[in-house]
């Protein structure tokens, strides 16, 4: 019984080599996408998209041909020596495709539209305002109180025109009081695009004590939509303030914008919410409560 089985199990195993062994010397049809490579690329020039579109091919060959050919590298490389800003008009042909020399296919077609575009942008530099990034709230509180010299620095990148266009500022690593050394502190700086090179690893800030001081500001005007018909009492409100000297003693009545708490205006009374500088802070402000009179009630 056990050898009618092995005999069975033997027939079995040659039948699946000998389809497999069909499979593979037959010609056979299929589609397959095939990536670009752009090669040659000027260097102002950087493509628009972040990946380029897959070209499907129909071919022909062998199984094991097509089994190779499935799993080896391949792509069509397309020379852009001659690209310029803009739209550049791609014409494919099999002559551009590159796979191995040992696998042997016929290209039947190659589909793609006939107004097949890649897009150049120019690869430029320029020069973007840091934004520093805090570890936490205490180091924030920390460098507020230490001052950090010249935070407002610019850094060069590089990158397509259009994405450049489009970033504001660059930010660092976050920063805490651990990383200051003989008060220095130096921190790496975010990429914000991988197509978006920063010329400069790193930054170096010093840092200096600064004295803080509070001081009281008064008589700052309370704003309000004008669209809302109501009045108010009292029009203006005054508050402590505490922050680095430099920034307290420069504060004026405009530098600080007091809103009325617009989301409570249903009851007699509402607050009022502050627009200050960076570095500042409220301590306390008066009177607490803003009285609302509707001018619309009788």
């Amino acid at each position: 019984m056990k050898n009618n089985i092995s005999i069975k199990l033997l027939v079995l195993f040659i039948a699946i080599l000998l389809w497999l062994h069909q499979i593979l010397i037959k010609t056979h049809n299929i589609e397959i996408d095939i990536p670009i490579k752009l090669v040659k690329t000027p260097q102002n020039l950087i493509t628009d998209s972040n990946k380029l579109p897959d070209i499907t091919i129909n071919i022909s060959a062998a199984g094991k041909d097509i089994l190779l050919f499935h799993y080896s590298r391949k792509y069509f490389q397309i020379d852009t020596s001659n690209f310029r800003y803009g739209k550049n008009q791609i014409y494919l042909n099999a002559d551009q495709l590159v796979y191995a020399d040992k696998i042997k296919i016929d290209i039947n077609s190659i589909d793609k539209t006939e107004d097949f575009f890649i897009n150049m942008d120019k690869l430029i530099e320029r020069s973007k305002p840091i934004k520093i990034q805090y570890a936490s709230a205490n180091d924030e509180e920390f460098f507020i109180k230490n001052k950090i010299k010249n935070p407002n620095r610019k850094i060069a990148v590089k990158g397509p025109l259009a994405l450049l266009k489009e970033i504001e500022f660059i930010m660092t690593n976050k920063i805490s009081s651990k990383m200051i050394e003989d008060g220095k502190l130096s921190v790496a700086i975010i990429s914000p695009d991988p197509k978006v090179e920063i010329l400069q690893d790193k930054i170096e800030f010093e840092i200096t004590n600064t004295k803080i001081i509070s001081r009281t500001i008064s008589l700052i005007p309370i704003k309000y939509p004008e669209n809302i018909n109501i009045s108010i009492i009292p029009q203006k409100v005054s508050v402590m303030v505490k922050g680095p000297k430099e920034i307290i003693e420069d504060l004026r009545t405009s530098s600080i914008t007091a809103n009325l708490n617009i989301t409570s205006l249903k009851k007699n009374f509402a607050n009022v919410i502050f627009d200050v500088p960076s570095g500042v802070k409220i301590l306390e402000y008066t009177p607490q409560k803003i009285q609302i009179i509707h001018n619309d009630r009788k």
